[in-house]
């Protein structure tokens, strides 16, 4: 990953880390039934989801590029008294240390090569017989953002950089208040389309 994208994520967590986080609609739904062990969550940000799965009893690791942003996860989770481990390490590059029943990324992949590159680490993070999770803006919201043509994917295209997984569901979710109007983000409107793909781990 490039320095000059650790430095934007760096300056987004300083100026007001609340507004990087993305609101969660989809997890709650795609954890259920799933027997709660341990979970890495990739771009953990702040912590957001990872302290919403330490809350009901998983054991979780986040890893996420930006440094402040683990620093305020760190002591969060010391303040909450969660069983979260938090590490600042790049996504494209970083070795899991063990096996994962659970691996996550929600909103988190960087785009281009280095999204290719984050999916195959989610891949190796994942233990057999576990469950991959992958959130992100769906592809048709490029136009309207107007980001970099290979910035977002469909879900075809992210389930097509996970070999060796076998694909659940892979679909576009439709939320009309996916932002609140007094968001300040600079994306036009509050609706948005959200690429969702759930896969497995064959034994």
């Amino acid at each position: 990953m490039s320095e000059s994208n650790k430095d934007f994520w760096e300056e987004s967590y300083k100026d007001n880390p609340d507004q990087v986080e993305v609101t969660d609609y989809i997890l709650d739904e795609e954890i259920k039934g799933l027997r709660v062990t341990n979970a890495l969550d990739i771009g953990c940000g702040i912590g957001t989801n990872a302290f919403k799965l330490a809350e009901r009893g998983w054991s979780v690791f986040g890893i996420d590029i930006s440094e402040r942003a683990i620093e305020i996860a760190r002591r969060e989770a010391i303040k909450r008294k969660l069983n979260v481990r938090f590490y600042a390490e790049d996504s494209t590059a970083w070795e899991p240390p063990f096996p994962f029943r659970l691996v996550l990324s929600m909103f988190a992949l960087p785009g281009g090569e280095a999204t290719k590159q984050t999916l195959a680490t989610a891949v190796r993070a994942l233990d057999p017989g576990g469950t991959l999770i992958v959130a992100e803006w769906d592809k048709s919201m490029g136009e309207v953002w107007e980001f970099m043509k290979d910035d977002l994917m469909s879900p075809v295209e992210i389930g097509e950089m996970l070999p060796g997984l076998e694909i659940e569901k892979a679909e576009v979710l439709h939320f009309d208040n996916m932002f609140t109007q007094d968001d300040h983000r600079a994306f036009a409107g509050i609706w948005a389309n959200v690429s969702l793909v759930r896969a497995w781990n064959p034994l």
